[in-house]
Protein backbone atom coordinates (compact mmCIF):
# COMPACT_ATOMS: atom_id res chain seq x y z
CA UNK A 1 0.00 0.00 0.00
CA UNK A 2 1.22 3.58 -1.34
CA UNK A 3 1.49 6.72 1.32
CA UNK A 4 -0.97 7.95 -0.82
CA UNK A 5 -3.38 4.92 -0.35
CA UNK A 6 -2.83 4.86 3.21
CA UNK A 7 -3.90 8.28 3.38
CA UNK A 8 -6.93 8.27 1.13
CA UNK A 9 -8.25 4.59 3.59
CA UNK A 10 -7.40 6.93 6.65
CA UNK A 11 -9.54 9.48 5.48
CA UNK A 12 -12.32 6.99 4.04
CA UNK A 13 -12.56 5.38 7.58
CA UNK A 14 -12.86 8.72 9.17
CA UNK A 15 -15.41 9.26 6.98
CA UNK A 16 -17.10 6.56 7.84
CA UNK A 17 -17.26 7.28 11.34
CA UNK A 18 -18.52 10.63 10.77
CA UNK A 19 -21.46 9.36 8.72
CA UNK A 20 -22.39 6.91 11.56
CA UNK A 21 -22.81 9.50 13.87
CA UNK A 22 -24.62 11.97 11.63
CA UNK A 23 -26.64 9.26 10.61
CA UNK A 24 -27.41 8.45 14.41
CA UNK A 25 -27.52 11.92 15.86
CA UNK A 26 -30.56 12.25 12.69
CA UNK A 27 -31.98 9.71 14.13
CA UNK A 28 -31.85 8.03 10.21
CA UNK A 29 -31.74 4.80 11.45
CA UNK A 30 -31.28 2.78 7.94
CA UNK A 31 -28.28 4.60 7.24
CA UNK A 32 -27.06 4.13 11.14
CA UNK A 33 -27.45 -0.01 10.02
CA UNK A 34 -26.49 0.84 6.33
CA UNK A 35 -22.90 1.64 8.15
CA UNK A 36 -22.35 -1.90 9.50
CA UNK A 37 -20.82 -4.88 8.10
CA UNK A 38 -23.28 -7.93 7.35
CA UNK A 39 -22.01 -9.50 10.19
CA UNK A 40 -20.30 -5.98 12.02
CA UNK A 41 -21.23 -6.35 15.96
CA UNK A 42 -21.99 -3.04 17.91
CA UNK A 43 -21.55 -3.51 21.94
CA UNK A 44 -24.11 -1.49 22.79
CA UNK A 45 -26.24 -0.76 25.99
CA UNK A 46 -24.93 -4.41 27.11
CA UNK A 47 -26.22 -5.66 24.31
CA UNK A 48 -23.92 -7.79 21.41
CA UNK A 49 -26.27 -6.00 18.03
CA UNK A 50 -25.21 -8.38 15.32
CA UNK A 51 -25.47 -6.97 11.47
CA UNK A 52 -27.63 -4.12 10.17
CA UNK A 53 -31.16 -5.59 11.08
CA UNK A 54 -30.28 -5.86 14.66
CA UNK A 55 -28.81 -2.21 14.89
CA UNK A 56 -31.79 -1.13 12.97
CA UNK A 57 -34.28 -2.77 15.54
CA UNK A 58 -32.34 -1.95 18.60
CA UNK A 59 -32.34 2.20 17.54
CA UNK A 60 -35.75 1.89 16.26
CA UNK A 61 -37.07 1.64 20.63
CA UNK A 62 -35.13 4.99 21.26
CA UNK A 63 -37.87 7.27 22.62
CA UNK A 64 -38.90 9.34 20.13
CA UNK A 65 -38.60 12.70 21.46
CA UNK A 66 -34.71 11.63 22.25
CA UNK A 67 -32.22 14.37 20.03
CA UNK A 68 -28.34 13.37 21.09
CA UNK A 69 -25.28 15.24 19.51
CA UNK A 70 -22.04 12.69 19.45
CA UNK A 71 -18.47 14.98 18.91
CA UNK A 72 -16.16 13.12 17.51
CA UNK A 73 -12.77 13.80 18.90
CA UNK A 74 -9.30 12.46 18.72
CA UNK A 75 -9.47 10.55 15.87
CA UNK A 76 -7.20 7.98 15.18
CA UNK A 77 -6.77 5.47 12.59
CA UNK A 78 -4.25 2.61 11.68
CA UNK A 79 -4.67 0.98 8.53
CA UNK A 80 -3.45 -2.70 9.64
CA UNK A 81 -3.82 -3.95 6.20
CA UNK A 82 -5.40 -2.55 2.77
CA UNK A 83 -9.12 -4.02 4.25
CA UNK A 84 -8.86 -3.95 7.91
CA UNK A 85 -8.30 -0.37 9.75
CA UNK A 86 -8.77 0.16 13.55
CA UNK A 87 -9.94 3.43 15.11
CA UNK A 88 -9.65 5.02 18.50
CA UNK A 89 -11.33 8.16 19.18
CA UNK A 90 -13.53 9.98 21.98
CA UNK A 91 -16.90 11.14 22.12
CA UNK A 92 -18.71 13.83 23.61
CA UNK A 93 -22.42 13.56 24.01
CA UNK A 94 -24.91 15.55 24.24
CA UNK A 95 -28.45 14.26 24.89
CA UNK A 96 -32.35 16.06 25.33
CA UNK A 97 -35.57 13.53 25.81
CA UNK A 98 -38.72 15.10 24.92
CA UNK A 99 -42.37 13.78 25.12
CA UNK A 100 -42.22 13.95 21.23
CA UNK A 101 -39.99 14.77 18.59
CA UNK A 102 -38.60 18.66 18.98
CA UNK A 103 -39.60 20.96 15.78
CA UNK A 104 -36.97 22.98 16.77
CA UNK A 105 -33.74 23.40 18.93
CA UNK A 106 -33.37 21.99 22.09
CA UNK A 107 -32.28 23.34 24.86
CA UNK A 108 -28.23 22.85 25.76
CA UNK A 109 -27.81 21.28 28.91
CA UNK A 110 -24.81 19.75 30.75
CA UNK A 111 -23.04 16.77 28.37
CA UNK A 112 -23.96 13.18 29.24
CA UNK A 113 -20.66 11.62 28.66
CA UNK A 114 -17.19 11.63 27.36
CA UNK A 115 -16.68 7.96 25.87
CA UNK A 116 -13.47 6.20 24.34
CA UNK A 117 -14.58 4.21 21.53
CA UNK A 118 -12.21 1.31 19.76
CA UNK A 119 -13.48 0.04 16.40
CA UNK A 120 -12.39 -2.55 13.70
CA UNK A 121 -14.10 -0.82 10.33
CA UNK A 122 -13.45 -3.78 7.22
CA UNK A 123 -13.54 -2.34 3.44
CA UNK A 124 -15.66 -4.14 1.00
CA UNK A 125 -15.18 -5.36 -2.80
CA UNK A 126 -17.08 -1.81 -4.04
CA UNK A 127 -14.26 0.28 -1.62
CA UNK A 128 -16.36 1.19 1.25
CA UNK A 129 -15.61 1.11 4.76
CA UNK A 130 -18.43 -0.84 7.27
CA UNK A 131 -17.83 -1.03 10.75
CA UNK A 132 -17.12 -4.89 12.04
CA UNK A 133 -16.74 -4.12 15.40
CA UNK A 134 -17.63 -1.28 17.58
CA UNK A 135 -17.33 -0.54 21.38
CA UNK A 136 -17.16 2.05 23.73
CA UNK A 137 -16.98 3.16 27.22
CA UNK A 138 -17.49 5.71 29.25
CA UNK A 139 -14.58 7.90 30.86
CA UNK A 140 -16.60 10.60 32.61
CA UNK A 141 -20.29 10.70 33.30
CA UNK A 142 -22.97 8.72 35.57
Amino acid sequence: MTAIERLAAIMDCQQAIQRFYLALDSSDFDAVAACMASQGVWHRQGAALCGPAQVRAALAKRPAGRTTAHMVQNLVIDIVDPGLAQARYLTLVYRHDAPAPPSGPVPLGTPLSISIHEERLVRTPAGDWLVQEKQSRRKFGD
